[in-house]
């Protein structure tokens, strides 16, 4: 049964027009006019003084109403038989219906969502009297909404002490910008820049965290991987062979400590995993002692018994601190050899299983795990896991192999440990929601001008908008830094295409492998983390482990000068995953 089409929505933006085309390279008045400037038609003595309308504007209480409907009242109250003109009536006719849009699509909890309710007659001020309004974000107040909802898009009351700073910096951002009213020199740059800084203080302590909660849950994952495959690779030895007590002692002790080792240390397709796997089923049949054994059986016992030993030792790195206790190790082995070679018997027994807690949840179909690993790390959801309240939470990790999802608060703590199965069962039970948070204000602005679409945008611009490719939310986690040299990704081939590196580096997706020819080994990793606001890259081995953190320009700045060759690798995986990154344009997130 095809059932990814039931997770589709995870992917959908609110409009075709991504973040990046903003702001738009035109005035959309023509538009605005054409589609609102037919309400009422202008009557010269009915006109209000645009001063006068500022000062309605101003006046005016119930920020529940749309600036429009706030003016209606207050004229209908007072009896003023005035009327906005036909461009003022249709530019607050405009910013009504994108605020509206804006309030459903980007909702903020409250009582943070209130304090933002004062700039609505500020905002309308700002479109009637200055023309870069009409050109979604390129106003300082579609800047500041835009990283406002994109800095509040976590934040919930439940939060605690973590709550306040932002609150703080929201009211005096609103505080300072209603100053506009009594002094037209207030800078709203400056006041943006302001919020921006001190929120992306907030944001960078809040992704430290999250990254820290991520290293430690990726490390434990891959503890827990790594105790579940020497256990497995141990037990399917022991379940062949039936051994002497004490070695089966030490199998179960420190060489399933070594296993684990050589795992975390070299990985599953490492040489040093093949050799660890070959020596524990050659020291099993080394002990079997069948009656009267032939000679090339004796002769063979001896081979192992003079390199056994060595091989034993060396990769017994959980007691490479203890020289005692891997010569007392290597000692008892060695006196059992001695009894096989002297065709003593040895008291051979059935060595119980390494016993493991196992996974309680059902694995699920493949398609819908499929589907779930293509969620990118940094999305934000709304996710009802309890009988209270739902949570906001960001996917900070994407646990491919363990089939698990761990999401992050606000404040960058961990908040929700889910396996896909759990996930999946909360998006059939639609307790999921899909949260936007880039760009909304400046979105819903084109949106309610009739401009969603990027033909949309080049039927305006009589030019063609290039569409960005689909670019990750930041950041899924990196685990511990790297032991050991990077592996080569599997049949990469370089990409050829004829194309600058802005655009390059903008197309980049998760996963991408690079080849980095700036040192004096060449490196070849891929692409994990994209921190998107703080322009940072981070990339990986095949093992998860990190191998270079590197910023955007920097990164620009190889591709110019031929250091970084940007490679692909085909597989049915990817296709899934770009699949799930094109979803339907008409689709909306509103589920």
């Amino acid at each position: 049964m095809d059932v990814s089409h039931r997770y589709d929505h995870l992917e959908v933006i609110a409009l075709k027009l991504s973040p990046e085309h903003f702001p738009l390279p035109c005035s959309l008045r023509e538009l605005v006019m054409n589609r609102y400037g037919q309400v009422r038609g202008d009557t010269a003595d009915q006109t209000m003084p645009l001063e006068e309308l500022l000062d309605y504007l101003q006046r005016s209480e119930n920020h529940q109403l749309t600036p429009l409907e706030a003016v209606a009242e207050q004229l209908e109250a007072m009896g003023d038989p005035t009327q906005p003109t036909r461009e003022q009536g249709a530019t607050l006719a405009w910013l009504g219906a994108a605020l509206q849009d804006w309030e459903k699509r980007y909702r903020l909890e409250r009582p943070l969502a209130d304090l933002l309710l004062p700039l609505k007659p500020l905002v309308a001020a700002q479109a009637l009297t200055d023309p870069r309004f009409f050109q979604p974000g390129e106003h300082p107040l579609h800047q500041l909404l835009d990283r406002i909802v994109s800095s509040a898009i976590g934040w919930q009351p439940q939060l605690g002490r973590a709550r306040h700073a932002l609150e703080q910096h929201i009211q005096q951002a609103v505080t300072d910008s209603l100053g506009w009213f009594t002094n037209r020199d207030t800078d709203l740059n400056a006041i943006c820049a302001t919020f921006a800084e001190a929120s992306e203080r907030d944001r960078s302590r809040a992704r430290r965290m999250a990254l820290r909660v991520a290293e430690t849950e990726s490390g434990q994952a891959r503890a827990a991987d790594a105790r579940q495959r020497a256990a497995q690779m141990i037990n399917a030895c022991l379940q062949e062979f039936p051994a002497p007590a004490s070695i089966g002692e030490f199998l179960k002790g420190p060489w399933f400590a070594s296993a684990q080792l050589v795992l975390l240390k070299f990985g599953l397709d490492s040489e040093q995993w093949s050799k660890m796997s070959e020596t524990t089923h050659t020291l099993l049949d080394s002990v079997q002692t069948p009656e009267n054994a032939p000679e090339d059986r004796r002769q063979h016992i001896f081979e192992v018994v003079t390199r056994l030993p060595k091989d034993i030792k060396r990769l017994l790195l959980s007691l490479h601190h203890d020289s005692d206790a891997v010569s007392d190790a290597v000692g008892m082995i060695e006196f059992a050899h001695l009894r096989v070679l002297r065709q003593q018997p040895l008291e051979l027994e059935t060595i119980a299983a390494i016993e493991l807690p196992g996974e309680t949840l059902p694995p699920g179909d493949s398609e819908r795990a499929d589907t779930l690993r293509a969620i990118k790390a940094g999305q934000w959801f709304l996710i009802d896991n309890t009988d209270g309240a739902a949570v906001r939470v960001k996917l900070s990790l994407n646990m491919e192999q363990q089939q698990k999802l761990l999401f992050t608060n606000h404040a960058g703590l961990k908040a929700l440990l889910l396996h896909y199965v759990e996930f999946a069962d909360l998006l059939t039970a639609k307790k999921v929601t899909r949260l936007h948070q880039r760009a909304g204000f400046s979105t819903c602005l084109a949106r309610a001008a009739g401009v969603d679409t990027v033909e949309a945008m080049q039927a305006l611009t009589g030019m063609v908008v290039p569409e960005p490719p689909p670019v990750a939310e930041a950041p899924p986690s990196p685990p511990a830094e790297p032991t050991a040299t990077a592996a080569p990704a599997p049949e990469p081939r370089a990409i050829k295409e004829n194309l600058n590196p802005v655009q390059l580096i903008s197309g980049l997706p998760m996963g991408a492998w690079l080849g980095f020819h700036d040192g004096a080994t060449p490196l070849l990793a891929k692409l994990a983390v994209h921190d998107k606001d703080l322009d940072m890259y981070l990339f990986v081995n095949r093992e998860g482990l990190k191998m270079r953190e590197i910023s955007r320009r920097d990164l620009l700045a190889l591709i110019e000068q031929g250091q970084v060759d940007i490679l692909e690798t085909r597989s049915s995986f990817r296709s899934q995953v770009s699949r799930a990154q094109d979803p339907p344009a008409e689709q909306d997130q509103e589920e």
